[in-house]
């Protein structure tokens, strides 16, 4: 496509099935962006703004994602709490001879 066109809904509609059948065969939805977008001619976020557009249900709301950040960021938290308590444990095991 040329800069400015507009596609019209079969383009999206072909694009947003190509965009599938790539990430339904195990490619990320970045990359299947990218691979559709540089085949027609288009940017990569424009691609997934049509994806986006064809399946609502499969995107986050904007207090999904802040809940999912908030979720990374207590999973760090607790990982790394867990890696020290194993680091403890693990000494206090070699100290007292294993027993």
């Amino acid at each position: 496509m040329k800069k400015g066109e507009v596609a019209d809904d079969a383009v999206k509609e072909l694009a947003v099935g190509a965009a599938d059948q790539l990430i339904d065969g195990g490619i990320s939805r970045s990359q299947a962006f990218g691979t559709v977008a540089d085949n027609i001619g288009v940017h990569a976020h424009t691609v997934r703004n049509w994806w986006r557009a064809a399946h609502p249900e499969l995107t986050l709301s904007g207090e999904d994602r802040m809940a999912l950040a908030e979720l990374h960021t207590k999973l760090a938290v607790l990982t790394e709490l867990n890696a020290q308590l194993t680091t403890r444990l693990r000494r206090r095991t070699e100290t007292s001879g294993g027993t």
